[in-house]
């Protein structure tokens, strides 16, 4: 590679240190530039001493034959930091994750970077971090975030699985963030079931005045399906030919695991759907969508002045939740029953029926079972009941 290929790499500062700073050169005529995390240096005199140092080391770099234009996170995982790692798999995670996901993981992702600043492990490689950095970088966005346990294990669960990425690309070998425990939370009153008296109540009133979004709800209790991933349903994804094959095939690309799931359509589920007669109806409708057109409301037709039935327009997550905060909520007065809710009461009422955690587990496309047994929250009760009854006496 001859010099004349590339210009020597300048440094762009300001007397302004809120401005970015970087380093450029020009490659083949096409302009390169580096930031490398100096703009994170709150002295003047520091961040110039780095930005000169990038500078040095970018023109070594070139000299010896380096064409910037080739990606080299291969080869050189050792140079990346572990900002700039954390920057790099967020945006790899990016299109495997719901949109808000995502934020949550971006939001996660920004207090890790701020506590990686405050410890001054701005420069510390990425290939270098240990399990010691991990912990120490969670602590101090506990104390500057004065969080509560529960977000403290949310912002380990993301420090893990955005580090996981980077296995995934060659850069660490392992994820130094595995084997740290979660901190002890008191359970959570979020998503509690409804009480049998408050369910009854709830059941009679959605089956006598919204019987459609009665529909919607009772595929929640029996499927464990997620409400966006049943607003995603399509004809197509369901057979009810018979009810021993009923099921609902859900495709990889709306599922929250990016992995196609069968999920068995039980007897009461199926007579439901039965009633809803829309075998002979086009296969491109939602399961629960309705015939109202983005800004334009219904298409006109009377027949159709309502939402949550098979029709050609989605319906969205957040009309789901108002809708049940209007009647459930509001309208009933169970300000502490969420929708979300009924998950776990079919959970529930499955445990009691007998339903083993295995098969919970399946129904539900879960991968672990301890993340069944979070919605779940017969266990004890069952377990207890067992130890009660079924203890012999001496």
């Amino acid at each position: 590679m001859n010099q004349s290929n590339f210009t020597k790499p300048k440094v762009i500062k300001y007397d302004d240190l809120k401005q970015s700073w970087y380093v450029y050169f020009r490659y083949n005529g096409k302009k390169i530039v580096y930031k490398k995390g100096i703009n994170y240096i709150k002295n003047y005199n520091k961040r110039l001493a780095e930005a000169n140092a990038l500078r040095d080391a970018l023109y070594d770099k070139l000299k010896r034959g380096w064409n910037p234009t080739i990606p080299d996170f291969y080869d050189t995982s050792s140079e990346m930091t572990l900002i700039e790692s954390l920057d790099f798999a967020i945006e790899k995670k990016k299109d495997n994750l719901a949109p808000k996901t995502y934020l949550g993981y971006r939001s996660s992702v920004g207090f890790i970077k701020t506590a990686i600043i405050a410890l001054d492990l701005i420069y510390l490689p990425v290939v270098d971090v240990k399990r010691i950095h991990i912990k120490t970088i969670l602590e101090k966005i506990k104390l500057q975030r004065k969080a509560s346990n529960n977000s403290y294990n949310k912002y380990l669960d993301h420090f893990r699985a955005v580090l996981s990425e980077l296995i995934q690309w060659d850069i660490i070998p392992i994820n130094p963030a595995n084997n740290i425990k979660n901190l002890p939370v008191a359970e959570s009153r979020a998503n509690i079931p409804a009480t049998p008296q408050q369910h009854k109540v709830i059941k009679d009133h959605l089956q006598s005045s919204f019987p459609d979004f009665y529909n919607f709800i009772v595929t929640i209790f029996h499927t464990g399906i997620r409400p966006e991933e049943i607003l995603k349903i399509k004809l197509s994804m369901i057979n009810i030919k018979d009810v021993i094959n009923a099921e609902i095939i859900l495709p990889a690309e709306i599922t929250k695991t990016n992995k196609e799931r069968i999920v068995p359509i039980n007897k009461y589920l199926f007579e439901i759907y039965k009633l809803m007669e829309f075998e002979q109806l086009p296969q491109h409708y939602y399961l629960f969508g309705s015939f109202k057109e983005p800004g334009l409301g219904n298409r006109g037709n009377n027949q159709f002045l309502k939402d949550f039935i098979p029709g050609p327009t989605h319906t969205n997550r957040d009309t789901a939740t108002r809708r049940w905060e209007s009647i459930v909520k509001k309208g009933l007065g169970f300000k502490d029953v969420n929708m979300y809710s009924n998950k776990h009461a079919g959970a529930n009422a499955k445990i009691m029926a007998g339903m083993s955690m295995d098969s919970l587990r399946e129904l539900f496309g879960h991968t672990s079972k301890l993340t069944t047994k979070i919605y779940a929250t017969k266990i004890k009760e069952i377990h207890r009941n067992e130890i009660l009854e079924k203890s012999p006496d001496f």
